[in-house]
């Protein structure tokens, strides 16, 4: 079983790719990618857009990674006691060491040809025999060094013993990539192959006969073996006949086998001049002639059956693809897991822990890290909480203002869920988590001119695609839905939609929004939602800088999700930083100020209406008149 993960959510988190410029550089695979080889590299590509929703394989991958970080340490610890480096440290670790092999392994696999893609080749019968043998020389290497963790075959992959492995997982992968078979069929297969002959594209040499193996093209090489023989004893007869004992045949620009004698020399009408000299005339008598057809039509005969010969030995290799199919996958495999071994240690992740199925969804995260940004910001990257429980609060509505960090935040919750379920360790101190079934997102702002749809429907084709798909085991966050139309229409939409998730779907919702209102359904579903923003800092300038700027106040920004709304945006502040005209920022600030007049001249009449009596009412007007 997988998560859910839509095309959009994979976009809008940057999963495989980042907004800015669609390059990995950036994204959440590139942070995760540590693997060595290329097929681990695709496998975790495939991982990533794939998380698992079954507790016990999650957890299986996390036994994994996490006994391959504790052999990490601890190689790391002999090393530094035995001061050798890593290429003498074999000889200092008595017992084979689990990091070791699997760094020696994986590195070795890295520097080899695409495995992978290689086994598939053969099974289709397109790959050169020097590529056969490279892929196998690979898989035979890997094997014989992986079964040097003495690992027992058995029928039940969980009792298979072993002293130096205790994961399951890491067990099965181990003893597929090094079982008997796969290590001994290697061995047969790459022995049936002539390796000087593949190198240098000699087909006719290229299979081993032995043990009546292709007896065609025995047959074959044997009639060429003779032809070559006839050809060369012809040089006997012309000794004798021409009486010249030192006589030889010679080759000149791809030419053999020809007779060069002087040119005064008779020789008889039906030999054929080839080509001469000032001096010397260079013959093809007639029966050199007939041996050299004969020997041509041998070796063709030659090609012939060793093509077929290739061919039927790429077909019988179907009855070992699926074997040796595994082998590689189990090799991904590993490559992805130590990968993840060395994300953590290098990171210094925390392992998620899964609540059992029968307790209600969560996300408790202590202390959240975004795996992206902290990476640039590193020890300035500001961590935050995250509590979710679906029979407490399970909807947290999040203001704040503009580049407050809002986005990081529901982004970091998204992708620490995300990576947890993939089997990877997490940035953070803490993490406790339900498996989810998916994850749903709805942020930024973008069109499709050339399918006519406008931002604001593409905002809303988006909410309804979580609206049809999200369940009470998913994970929604929606950022600013509503922003692509007017304040009244956009902020109904968002306050309806999210309604509509606590009320029909009761799912935990990230609700990021520039509507303070909307904080208000509060009161409709009483601890069930919480409101909260990002902290901010704010001063008064000085008078100079008030010249020189539009805003009376500084903003700094924390970073951190304290509860509470915010009722600004700081917009202008932001338009500062963008660099817009100060004429253009000046005229914006004199309009909003002029906008919050009226807003709370009306504000002041409504509550006026509240104090008057009963028989008073309104016209369109704004007239108050007895009735």
């Amino acid at each position: 079983m997988e998560m859910n993960l839509s095309a959009n959510t994979l976009q809008q988190l940057e999963v495989l790719r980042n907004n800015s410029d669609g390059s990995e550089s950036g994204s959440l695979l590139h942070i995760m990618n540590l693997t060595l080889t290329i097929y681990g590299s695709r496998l975790l590509r495939h991982w990533v857009t794939h998380p698992l929703c079954d507790r016990n394989m999650i957890s299986a991958r996390l036994d994994a990674v996490s006994e391959i970080a504790e052999c990490m340490g601890s190689y790391k610890d002999s090393q530094h006691v035995s001061g050798l480096d890593e290429d003498d440290s074999e000889v200092a670790i008595v017992q084979p060491d689990l990091y070791y092999l699997l760094s020696t392994v994986l590195t070795a696999l890295g520097r080899s040809p695409d495995i992978e893609r290689g086994i598939t080749r053969i099974f289709h019968r397109t790959a050169t025999a020097s590529e056969f043998i490279a892929v196998f020389q690979a898989i035979l290497a890997a094997g014989k060094r992986l079964k040097r963790l003495c690992i027992q075959e058995g029928h039940n992959y969980d009792e298979v013993g072993s002293k130096t492995v205790k994961s399951v997982l890491l067990k099965r992968l181990i003893l597929a990539a090094s079982s008997s078979n796969v290590v001994g069929n290697a061995a047969k297969l790459l022995s049936t192959l002539n390796k000087e002959a593949a190198e240098q594209g000699d087909l006719t040499n290229l299979i081993i006969i032995s043990d009546d193996q292709f007896p065609e093209v025995a047959r074959a090489r044997e009639a060429v073996q003779f032809a070559k023989e006839n050809l060369d004893s012809l040089i006997g007869m012309y000794r004798k006949q021409l009486q010249r004992r030192n006589l030889e045949f010679m080759s000149v620009s791809g030419t053999t086998h020809l007779i060069e004698l002087p040119l005064d020399f008779k020789v008889p009408l039906n030999w054929v001049k080839v080509n001469s000299t000032k001096k010397m005339i260079r013959y093809h008598p007639p029966e050199v002639l007939t041996a050299l057809d004969q020997l041509l039509l041998a070796n063709e005969e030659l090609m012939i059956v060793s093509r077929a010969a290739w061919d039927s030995f790429l077909r019988g290799f179907s009855i070992y693809y699926a074997e040796f199919r595994g082998a590689v996958q189990a090799l991904a495999t590993l490559d992805c897991l130590f990968s993840f071994a060395t994300l953590l240690k290098n990171k210094n992740y925390v392992r998620p822990i899964f609540v059992d199925d029968s307790e209600p969804p969560q996300i408790n995260i202590c202390s959240g890290r975004h795996p992206v940004l902290e990476t640039i910001l590193q020890d300035n990257f500001v961590p935050n909480d995250t509590n979710l429980h679906a029979d407490k609060e399970y909807c947290q509505i999040i203001t704040g203002p503009n580049m407050g960090g809002k986005s990081c935040y529901i982004r970091q919750v998204a992708l620490i869920a995300l990576m947890a379920q993939v089997g990877s360790f997490v940035p953070a101190l803490s993490a406790k988590l339900h498996v989810l079934d998916g994850i749903h997102t709805r942020m930024g702002a973008s069109d499709s001119i050339q399918q006519g749809r406008s931002t604001f429907l593409e905002e809303l084709s988006e909410a309804s695609h979580i609206l049809h798909k999200c369940t009470a085991q998913s994970l929604v966050i929606i950022d600013e839905l509503g922003r692509g139309t007017s304040t009244h229409d956009g902020g109904a939409i968002a306050y309806a939609t999210l309604y509509h998730l606590l009320d029909q779907k009761r799912c935990m919702v990230l609700f990021v929004t520039h509507y303070p209102k909307i904080a208000e359904i509060k009161t409709e579903f009483p601890g069930s939602v919480g409101a909260y923003h990002v902290s901010y800092l704010t001063s008064q300038k000085n008078e100079g800088a008030i010249e020189s700027t539009c805003d009376t106040e500084d903003v700094t920004y924390l970073y951190k999700l304290v509860p509470g709304v915010s009722e600004k945006s700081f917009g202008f502040n932001v338009a500062q930083l963008a660099e817009l005209p100060y004429s253009c920022i000046r005229r914006a600030t004199i309009m909003a100020a002029r906008l919050e007049a009226v807003l709370s001249s009306r504000l002041g009449k409504e509550q006026l209406l509240e104090t008057l009596p009963d028989h008073q009412t309104r016209r369109s007007t704004g007239e108050y008149v007895e009735t």
